[in-house]
């Protein structure tokens, strides 16, 4: 019994005496490559210092409490680290002497042409959801980077799973994580946090961090990496920040767009390293829009990227899809959900289809770009419906009331330098006029909101049809709605638009309540599998 006490108090000592031994002071390493030679000029960081690696490929900065990873901005000339299928350039800090990274170089040096698939709100809640982002979104994604050609990457842009309330779906990202792994989207794929990939309630966050906000997001930098990381290919220098911030930690449905001060310095320090001449890319997940104008941190991003002479945001967030453009000459891209109507429907409650963007970049210009919508052909880029068209179903209907004289044409992916053509019979007849932007729910239905899409989503499915909280969900606006007045109105119709690269689309289809089935309605899968009742 004596040795047996013993021996517990010599463990519980040997315990205290470990559980007390301090971190080290240091965070520090070795960048080479794969012939063992030392990386100079690699960006090092751990969300807070950033620093270069020095002619040995040496790099060390203080640690602090606050830091959970290092990692490196992955230069241009070198492949993007997989494990798993999943990009890898992070280390978890621990009680380690040292953090080493091996980077293999490209065959042909930088990627001066390469193509960037943007994925907004995959939102994954149930069991099927990943089931239909595992056999609709991610096939169609590999087979079309395939058709695109040369090297393709992508990132998504928050809203990976579909947390809501005090319900947490996080168990879910370890399951899309696998889906969105190399080998089955045929590109390496980088993500970006949104408001529904926190962890909830708070008693289920570890307690390791200094902070409660920090721990809520802990669970999702587990599974994926940093939230607030860089990497280069060829001339472009993309960046990914967490800029979702909550109002109260028991209320996880009030947040809004933001940025710590913590953070702004962070990029500050980030693009104090990439040459003025490159385009960098601030991936988000939510827009700018309305919300650089009130919060500061905000502004002061907005006002980091102006400052350079090549500059984009891209986000998602609102499930509907837009082109915006800043005075100081920044753009940003607003992008259609992955999801949709979180998966209701094969459309998103603007009327775009569920998918996905595709920039091709050549240097430091986006060349191209283009909306694919999921299972549908790369021309799929509009519909034309007939002004006095009525569509919904059983829950409720919407009688348009622009006349039948006219017709209404969604154009998703309409942005400044687009054109329109409009042909009665076969003879140019006109242009497409833009109809200014409307939020209207009642009667007379003569707004610019897709209708149809609304049609399908309220009306038949039901969802958001009782005008409650989330009928807004389902009834968004639309920002690229025209309008166009027949002087036929008997006349067969074809409308043509061109994107600013000059790619031609055509469309002579109207588009009515018949077209549901295959354009609208999803795959029968259940809706709450018994396993997750």
């Amino acid at each position: 019994m004596k040795k047996f006490v013993l021996f517990i108090s010599g463990l519980a000592a040997s315990v205290l005496l470990f559980a007390a031994k301090p971190l080290p002071s240091e965070v520090k390493g070795t960048v080479r490559d794969m012939e063992g030679k030392p990386v100079t000029g690699v960006v090092v960081s751990d969300g807070y210092h950033v620093v270069l690696t020095d002619s040995q490929g040496k790099y060390c900065f203080p640690r602090i409490p606050e830091a959970y990873y290092v990692y490196i901005s992955i230069p241009g000339e070198f492949k993007v680290p997989l494990r798993q299928g999943q990009p890898c350039f992070f280390k978890k800090l621990e009680d380690r002497p040292e953090y080493n990274f091996t980077l293999e170089r490209l065959k042909n040096g930088p990627e001066k042409e390469f193509n960037l698939f943007l994925i907004a709100d995959p939102q994954c809640q149930w069991a099927w959801h990943v089931r239909r982002l595992a056999t609709e979104a991610i096939p169609d994604m590999k087979v079309y980077a395939k058709k695109c050609k040369g090297p393709d990457y992508a990132i998504t842009l928050g809203d990976i799973a579909y947390s809501e309330g005090h319900r947490n779906t996080n168990y879910l990202l370890t399951l899309i994580r696998d889906e969105f792994a190399a080998e089955k989207t045929g590109m390496p794929v980088f993500q970006t946090i949104g408001n529904h990939d926190f962890e909830y309630p708070l008693t289920a966050v570890e307690s390791a961090s200094p902070t409660i906000s920090l721990r809520r997001h802990r669970y999702f930098e587990d599974i994926f990496g940093p939230a607030n990381y860089s990497f280069n290919r060829g001339d472009v220098h993309i960046v990914s920040m967490h800029n979702v911030c909550f109002e109260g930690f028991g209320a996880p449905g009030k947040y809004h767009g933001d940025f710590t001060d913590e953070q702004v310095k962070w990029l500050e320090k980030d693009l104090e390293f990439v040459p003025d001449d490159k385009l960098v890319i601030l991936c988000v997940h939510i827009p700018f829009e309305n919300i650089y104008q009130k919060e500061p941190n905000v502004g002061r991003v907005m006002d980091i990227l102006g400052a350079r002479k090549h500059a984009r945001i891209v986000s998602g967030h609102t499930h509907t899809i837009k082109h915006l453009h800043y005075p100081n000459g920044v753009s940003e891209f607003v992008a259609g959900a992955m999801s949709g109507c979180w998966w209701w429907s094969k459309n998103c409650a603007d009327g775009a289809p569920n998918g996905y963007a595709v920039w091709k970049i050549k240097g430091n210009e986006v060349v191209s770009d283009i909306y694919k919508g999921q299972n549908f052909k790369e021309d799929y880029q509009m519909r034309i419906y007939r002004g006095d068209a009525e569509f919904g179903g059983e829950f409720e209907r919407f009688k348009l009331e622009h006349g039948a004289g006219s017709i209404l044409v969604n154009v998703w992916n309409w942005d400044e330098g687009w054109r329109s053509e409009v042909y009665e019979n076969g003879k140019l007849a006109g242009t497409l006029e833009k109809m200014p932007t409307s939020g209207e729910f009642t009667p007379p239905y003569n707004g610019s909101k897709d209708w149809w899409a609304i049609g399908y989503n309220v009306g038949v499915v039901g969802r958001g049809h009782s005008k409650g909280s989330t009928r807004n969900n389902y009834c968004s606006k639309n920002y690229h709605m025209f309008k166009y007045e027949l002087k036929d109105p008997s006349a067969k119709v074809k409308v043509v638009v061109y994107d600013k690269s000059g790619k031609k689309f055509s469309c002579s289809k109207i588009t009515t309540a018949a077209d549901y089935d295959d354009l609208a309605r999803r795959p029968e899968y259940p809706v709450i599998p018994g396993w997750e009742e």
